[in-house]
């Protein structure tokens, strides 16, 4: 494909599993806070009560498949895997994630909230950090966060939380409910959520796995939590408008092949990949790892032929579905490029990353009975110099439509 200015959108927020709300409702001012102590890391604490036979994932429901022997269904098993660090784009905080969970932004302008979700969506972590000048106690601390843990999960069947307790330099709350998934299997959720301060920062930090896995998962679940900073001068108000992302870096390129073959694509190495795909649909999703630029691969099967202005139609229609309610969203006339794709260059404004415009560009294209949609976004003022390196990607994208979809 000719190159062109394209950027791909912030499709992670599309296509991801949606996650627990934000800490939300509460004015910041309102929340109670407590000096924090340099003492050791908290570690998660099981909850001190049998344990049930089926599991299951946190918001949305838990994933099941059947077993060999007996056709029950059963939970899959949460893999945590290598841990890569992730560090906020304005070094707010950092925190060593699993290598395969998918990474969700939920920020708003003066809250930084972010979460990872494992492949198979049967367990979540999450971050929330908002700034509170008042000094409080630890109990206070603990009474927010039971009065969040109870508005948030209340009305889940069997939800119920103990009575918090000192970990390190935190408050813990251990909290669980029964969730419900595909074929009725019942599962029960542990939660860890811990609650500090630190300088004028107040941090929620929680951790959802199956109960009946906790055990298998700690060690590694104790890494993320011990890996966990904050850095308590940066702002997070009145970054406003004019406020400049981290840069984004590609470095070095590497060939991506689609299991069955369908595509391949020169991604950088340093970027996260995500596979969203589903019966019937490829889903491959690359992320920069502080979440400033995406690399977007969606593939699915369409028999009847279609015209250019139809491509361009379904294009324009996703786009808007998608993007339609963001400030400042517009879409460009369509490009056709010479080898048959459609070209849809767009932006918007980024209200919960202080204001930041975006440049997207989406290709469309069809080969033979394969719909191809490939994407990129940066920041638009970082667009001229990351142009060289979008190229290369861009150039590398090639399909094999006689190969299979999921």
């Amino acid at each position: 494909m000719p190159h062109t200015r394209r950027l791909t959108l912030y499709m992670v927020a599309l296509l991801a599993a949606a996650l627990l709300a934000s800490c939300g409702g509460a004015p910041a001012a309102e929340l109670p806070t407590a000096a924090p102590e340099p003492t050791a890391k908290p570690t998660l604490t099981p909850r001190p009560s049998p344990k049930p036979k089926p599991t299951a994932e946190p918001t949305a429901e838990p994933t099941a498949e059947p077993t060999a022997s007996t056709g029950t269904p059963q939970l899959i098993d949460v893999e945590i895997g290598d841990l890569k660090t992730y560090t906020h784009d304005n070094e707010l905080f950092s925190v060593d994630v699993p290598a395969g969970w998918t990474f969700k932004d939920h920020s708003k302008p003066t809250e930084a909230i972010a979460s990872w979700t494992d492949q198979a969506e049967n367990a979540f972590m999450q971050v929330d950090i908002f700034e509170q000048e008042k000094k409080d106690t630890k109990q206070d601390l603990a009474n927010f966060l039971k009065d969040y843990l109870q508005q948030t999960f209340g009305s889940q069947p069997d939800f119920s939380q103990d009575a918090a307790e000192e970990s390190g330099p935190s408050m813990l709350i251990v909290w669980t409910y029964t969730g419900e998934g595909t074929g009725g299997v019942k599962a029960k959720l542990l939660g860890n959520s811990f609650i500090k301060q630190i300088g004028n920062k107040i941090s929620l930090f929680t951790i959802v796995v199956p109960q009946e896995q906790f055990d298998r998962l700690q060690p590694s679940l104790d890494k993320i939590l011990g890996s966990y900073t904050i850095n308590d001068k940066v702002s997070l108000i009145g970054g406003g408008s004019g406020a400049q992302p981290a840069d984004v870096e590609i470095g070095d390129l590497e060939t991506y092949k689609y299991e069955s073959g369908l595509f391949s694509i020169d991604a950088p190495k340093n970027w996260t990949l995500q596979d969203n795909s589903k019966a019937g649909e490829a889903i491959l999703l690359w992320n920069e790892p502080k979440g400033n630029g995406l690399i977007a691969v969606d593939l699915f099967e369409q028999k009847a032929k279609q015209s250019s202005d139809e491509l361009t139609a379904l294009l324009k229609n996703f786009l808007t579905k998608t993007f339609g309610n963001e400030e400042g969203f517009a879409l460009n006339e369509p490009k056709a490029q010479a080898d048959g794709s459609v070209l849809l260059v767009w932006t918007y404004v980024h209200k919960t990353r202080g204001d930041l415009k975006v440049l997207g560009n989406s290709f469309i294209e069809q080969r033979e009975d394969k719909v191809s949609i490939l994407s990129t976004v940066v920041p638009d003022a970082q667009f001229d110099r990351l142009l060289p390196e979008t190229n290369k990607i861009i150039q590398s994208y090639s399909i094999d439509p006689s190969a299979a979809l999921p």
